[in-house]
């Protein structure tokens, strides 16, 4: 089982449309801590030191808690039902956060 997050590749500003925004993914098993930065930004760091990857820069600072706190909750949600996932999200929004189960299959 495998849950990965989606995180931003680089800062972007609030008008950057979503196109233009790179995204990577990191395995959940590899985080060690979800931090806020005290301002807009939620941060996963890695296992390996000075790794710090940006999972979001929400419209404000109150936000960004509602952001991490949801993440935690889908994390939990995808652990509990077993399997594997991709964790997903605009990088902004509490309400863009979603999950699916990986890999996708189609059934004939």
């Amino acid at each position: 089982m495998s849950v990965l997050i989606q995180v931003l590749e680089q800062t972007h500003s609030a008008h950057t449309p979503w196109e233009q925004v790179k995204y990577a993914f990191i395995d959940w098993d590899h985080v060690t801590t979800l931090r806020l930065d005290g301002q807009c930004g939620v941060w996963l760091d890695g296992t390996k030191h000075g790794e710090s990857h940006r999972l979001a820069a929400t419209a404000s600072p109150e936000e960004s808690i509602f952001f991490l706190l949801r993440v935690y909750d889908r994390i939990a949600e995808c652990r509990q039902a077993g399997g594997s996932w991709i964790v997903g999200h605009d990088g902004r929004t509490v309400a863009s956060i979603r999950a699916t189960r990986f890999p996708l299959t189609t059934e004939s």
